[in-house]
């Protein structure tokens, strides 16, 4: 897997296209892993339905303590104490959309604390209605593995701050909702 961060170039027409996202088959999926906004009305609209928050796990954690991929793209201070949480979102019949890590630097903005430990809601949301406006870097996009062993659709980005990362969120997609095929995949000769 690929590690791509979006970056604005010489080439406008070139923005955008992240290289690991046009290998998807699916457009669905491409501009899924490629959109800069909230994840969640886009997943709302591929199941054409309203989605809830279930957080399985939240607590404080140092920075060792983190993923080591999260760790990096949030980059705590060694003394700063993170906020970790495990989340899934699930339509109204519980299936679950999408798989969700989010860390956070605990104390710089008690808004995005309470957004992380809000078990009730997904963190864009709660971001939204707390008046947050952070800018979205994508950090990566590509593959990893559901709970169930298949394949699936990944994307990890950091909400920002004056620079500087407040948050991190990885988030896995359900195969059978957000199509991982690449477009290589299931073709013969």
């Amino acid at each position: 897997m690929s590690t791509h961060t979006l970056q604005p170039g010489p080439e406008s027409a070139l923005r955008g296209l992240d290289p690991v996202a046009m290998t998807f088959r699916c457009a669905a999926t491409r501009m899924l892993l490629t959109s800069d906004g909230l994840t969640t009305p886009l997943l709302q609209a591929l199941v054409r339905g309203p989605l809830r928050a279930r957080a399985r796990d939240v607590r404080t954690l140092s920075p060792e303590g983190l993923p080591p991929d999260i760790r990096e793209a949030l980059r705590p201070e060694r003394t700063d104490d993170c906020l970790f949480r495990r989340a899934c979102l699930l339509t109204a019949t519980g299936l679950t959309v999408s798989d969700n890590t989010v860390a956070a630097r605990s104390g710089v903005d008690l808004r995005v604390d309470r957004a992380v430990a809000d078990p009730s809601q997904p963190v864009g949301f709660a971001l939204a209605e707390a008046g947050l406006s952070l800018r979205r870097r994508i950090v990566r996009i590509g593959r990893a593995t559901w709970p169930d062993g298949t394949l699936c659709a990944v994307k990890t980005y950091t909400l920002d701050s004056q620079g500087r990362p407040l948050l991190c969120i990885r988030e896995l997609f359900n195969p059978h909702i957000v199509d991982a095929t690449l477009r290589t995949e299931g073709h013969s000769g």
